[in-house]
């Protein structure tokens, strides 16, 4: 049996946890650059605050219904999200990260019984250790724990743990969910089964396999198995390796001038180059680009992009060079840029380097040295302590952050302080 072990409202649980008075008082997150609202609290969901609004739509109605606002701080985030997820991997057999807030865990409870008890007290030990409230959906395949975890967070009485083994409970909750919400099942996948007459999980379940193949490709077909309790998905406990690496973003204010855009650029890039490290991956090929608003009509338009191709590596200094002059020449003065980036390709193994025989392995063995060097002193010490002079000048274009909160956990300057008496 599997469980799906889901942080409720994850963004907004890690900003109460160091503000427990926002308890049960309405909270959103926004996106980068205080953009948009990317996270509510089930008392901002009741005060009809609506995903993805634009901040500047409903300023008016945030202040009147006195919800707390936050910009977003992702390195919080991540760093909560790996304390959950160290929790679950110290308490159960096998673990699969999915994404920041949820995790499939496989369980070793043998009846219904030892299984909610385990998960009740992992739950309980979760909300202990770091003070994120989860809810935990239990079933024979993933498809059904997606749905057993939707079905314990939306009724109270569950208290947060639900298990859909039973075949008559299972019919009972598939047929009151929509096939739109199903795992895996898109807008356009929805739309095609309704017109088909499928409307429920349920009806999908009991769906002829054969049509189901045929109109929906072996990915439908594994749905429908799935909701039948046979395993199609299997636990990866680790995950596969990127095959592409983006790291973009809106600066805070639009930029006219090449220095601020290639300091943006560079300081980007950093960041893909600390993932393919991760990965113990290098890069043979690297696309970078530029655009302006293209929402601001009035502004003249420009987007510029260019494909770079070397020999693999994950050497950042001469990354940062091919990219800021491998741009520079499409950069048109005067522009007001809104964003810009770079996509990493042909990602390798570090294994699979092949040398040369004109390769001056000195020098490899150098700047494998400076990037290991890099990499400790930035873990010791936080982030972007030591870092490429050309990334360090995020005056004109770092985002808008008006109200985010202290790096809690991330940051040695910013660790909460408790006070007695």
């Amino acid at each position: 049996m599997l469980a799906l072990a889901d942080c409720n409202n994850f963004y907004v649980s890690c900003e109460r946890v160091f503000r427990p008075e926002l308890e049960n008082r309405p909270v959103v997150v926004l996106s980068n650059n205080d953009g948009c609202i990317i996270a509510r609290s089930n008392e901002s969901k009741a005060l009809g605050i609506p995903m993805g609004a634009p901040v500047f739509q409903i300023e008016e109605q945030l202040r009147r219904q006195q919800i707390h606002i936050f910009s977003s701080n992702y390195p919080l985030y991540g760093d909560m999200s790996d304390r959950v997820m160290n929790t679950f991997e110290a308490s159960v057999p096998q673990v699969e990260r999915y994404s920041i807030d949820e995790a499939f865990l496989e369980l070793s409870g043998c009846n219904e019984e030892e299984r909610l008890s385990e998960c009740r007290e992992l739950k309980a030990r979760v909300r202990r250790h770091t003070g994120i409230p989860v809810s935990i959906g239990i079933a024979p395949t993933k498809t059904l724990a997606k749905v057993a975890n939707h079905h314990a967070k939306r009724h109270p009485d569950c208290n947060g743990v639900f298990e859909l083994s039973d075949e008559r409970k299972r019919d009972e909750v598939l047929g009151a969910t929509g096939v739109e919400e199903l795992w895996g099942i898109g807008r356009r996948t929805g739309i095609k089964l309704r017109r088909a007459g499928i409307t429920t999980a349920l009806e999908l379940q009991r769906a002829d396999i054969t049509w189901v193949r045929r109109e929906f490709t072996v990915t439908g077909m594994r749905t429908v198995l799935e909701l039948r309790g046979e395993p199609c998905i299997e636990l990866e406990t680790a995950p596969p390796a990127k095959q592409t690496i983006c790291s973009a973003k809106s600066f805070g204010q639009l930029i006219q001038e090449w220095d601020p855009l290639a300091s943006a650029l560079t300081a980007y890039l950093t960041q893909a180059v600390d993932k393919l490290r991760r990965q113990q991956a290098l890069t043979s090929a690297m696309q970078v680009f530029a655009h302006t608003n293209r929402h601001r009509r009035d502004d003249p338009q420009h987007a510029c992009s260019v494909l770079l191709e070397f020999p693999p590596t994950d050497y950042l200094p001469e990354l940062a060079r091919r990219a800021v002059e491998g741009l520079r020449p499409h950069f048109r003065e005067g522009m007001r840029y809104q964003k810009a980036g770079v996509l990493l390709l042909q990602l390798i193994p570090r294994s699979h380097r092949v040398g040369h025989l004109w390769d001056d392995l000195e020098q490899l063995e150098k700047q494998d040295a400076l990037m290991s060097v890099m990499e400790q002193v930035n873990r010791r010490w936080g982030r972007r302590t030591l870092n490429l002079a050309s990334a360090q000048d995020t005056r004109q274009w770092r985002m808008r952050q008006h109200r985010r909160s202290p790096g809690y956990t991330t940051c040695w300057s910013e660790i909460p302080v408790a006070q007695t008496g």
